[in-house]
């Protein structure tokens, strides 16, 4: 239970929470979007063991049902699409400095977003555990964009802003890093009326989880007057979680934890991103797994090779990782120069990596057989 009515001060999502009464902020902010004329028709909390936060239906729903109905005036308008995370911040902060009234009547919202040090991306990720990662282009994106953010913090982009503790003084780094993680995870994006992509915040709307294929059971739309609903895209049973496809650029696990902070265990494991010709951390790949496939247009012993060079490059195997996550050894690790896994984050990496071997394994083997079938191999 995490309600409390704070003192306001200018960034607004940095407030301290509590238990007050018997009210959550999920549900301070679902009374909150009633009032002011919204409809919710789900349910805000805990998804699977982990207490992963998302939404659930609250009834057996039908196709094209409206699970949610959010006023336009409830959605908070950042930059263009393509402007970073750190102008959209520098945007929303000063959007809260200029009007503490309107400001005042977010809290509801403000206070449903996550806690200062609870949103882990590309802008907050700690330097220390990237190396369980054991992928270089993957932390040495994580590290350059971090760096970018600390560089606005200092007043390295005057365009963007000049003197940033004079214009948001008692604004900590760590307060704004936090700040542009939250943004680049939790906008949308929209067309405006001339067709300008903007990034919009829009409450409970961004509560919904992450799904891809078959899962997706909702989808976002904005309606000709402004308004935003989410609809079922077929029927959904009352408990179950309620899920849509943020983007297709995280379709794959480097670029899901690069932008978001998390990871999917599919089945069969899909290859990163980086790991397809051509593949990168900001677009969909052209290529899939079905191109490893006979007759696949990635068939080839040369491609083969590479993918081959690519896992036996890796410095320990699956089944040492698998180790480590259980926690084999763990306190000798340190003693004999290894590592230990303690933290939800290091599990997180490691499990990344124990993921991409996994693929690599899968789609060399399939891809052997393909070679063996065109009598290449």
């Amino acid at each position: 239970m995490r309600f409390s009515l704070p003192v306001i001060i200018i960034l607004g999502i940095f407030f301290h929470r509590c238990s007050c009464g018997s009210i959550t902020a999920e549900e301070n902010l679902i009374k909150w979007v009633r009032r002011c004329g919204g409809t919710i028709d789900l349910e805000i909390g805990s998804v699977n063991h982990k207490g992963l936060r998302g939404t659930v239906a609250v009834r057996d729903m039908n196709k094209s049902q409206i699970a949610v109905h959010l006023p336009a005036h409830l959605a908070v308008e950042l930059g263009e699409g393509h402007v970073t995370s750190e102008e959209n911040s520098v945007k929303l902060l000063r959007l809260q400095k200029q009007n503490p009234a309107w400001n005042e009547s977010m809290l509801p919202y403000w206070e449903s977003l996550p806690l200062l040090g609870t949103s882990l991306t590309k802008q907050t990720y700690p330097a220390e555990p990237l190396d369980l990662l054991q992928d270089q282009i993957l932390a040495a994106s994580i590290l350059v964009h971090g760096a970018y953010t600390k560089n606005v913090y200092d007043g390295g982009k005057p365009a963007l802003i000049d003197n940033f503790q004079e214009e948001f003084p008692g604004v900590s780094y760590q307060e704004f890093s936090h700040l542009t993680s939250v943004v680049a995870s939790y906008a949308f994006l929209f067309p405006d009326e001339e067709g300008v992509a903007k990034r919009m915040m829009l409450p409970v709307l961004d509560m919904i989880n992450h799904a891809d294929g078959g899962d997706v059971n909702l989808e976002i739309m904005q309606a000709d007057n402004g308004d935003f609903y989410a609809y079922t895209l077929r029927d959904v049973a009352k408990g179950e979680e309620l899920v849509h496809e943020y983007n297709t650029g995280i379709y794959r696990n480097d670029q899901s934890l690069f932008h978001y902070g998390f990871i999917r265990e599919h089945d069969p494991p899909r290859l990163t991103a980086q790991d397809l010709p051509a593949g990168n951390l900001y677009e969909a790949t052209g290529y899939s797994e079905e191109d490893y496939e006979f007759g696949g247009r990635l068939v080839s012993k040369a491609e083969l090779a590479r993918l081959e060079a690519i896992l036996k490059s890796f410095p320990t195997t699956e089944a040492e990782d698998a180790k480590l996550m259980e926690g084999r050894n763990a306190a000798w690790a340190g003693l004999f120069g290894g590592q230990s896994v303690q933290t939800p984050l290091e599990r997180m990496f490691v499990k990344y990596r124990m993921l991409r071997k996994q693929a690599l394994a899968q789609v060399i083997q399939r891809l052997k057989d393909a070679l063996i079938v065109t009598k290449e191999l």
